[in-house]
């Protein structure tokens, strides 16, 4: 049996096959499993692409370029870039060296790469 479009031209057999498949139950409910599974992690990465949130404080995480020995380092000493004491802020550590040009990440003695200046790792020492 050919099949013809609504303009009159002979469909393809592929699509032919398209069109006369059912969808059952089994294959609707693993479809839609699918498209659950799939849509939440899409939905975390559009928001990590700018959907909100403090850009400072996301562009201080931003180990882009960093040697592998420089993120280990970052991990070891544990920096965060929200301390959980605010008087052990790295802003108020002798090792924090503070942003210019109006950048908001600054820079660390110890701990290589951008630092928030409300962050915190487990060499803080407190400013002379």
């Amino acid at each position: 049996m050919l099949i013809v479009s609504k303009r009159g031209n002979p469909l393809t057999l592929k699509t032919q096959n398209l069109m006369q498949e059912k969808l059952n139950r089994r294959d609707f409910l693993f479809k839609a499993a699918m498209v659950g599974a799939v849509a939440p992690a899409l939905a975390g990465t559009l928001a990590a692409c700018g959907g909100g949130g403090d850009t400072a404080a996301a562009g201080c995480n931003d180990t882009t370029g960093l040697a592998p020995a420089d993120i280990t380092m970052r991990q070891t000493l544990k920096y965060v870039d929200a301390t959980t004491d605010p008087a052990k802020a790295c802003d108020g550590c002798q090792l924090y060296i503070a942003a210019t040009g109006g950048a908001a990440c600054g820079k660390c003695s110890v701990v290589k790469g951008p630092i928030a200046p409300k962050g915190y790792c487990t060499s803080w020492v407190k400013k002379a």
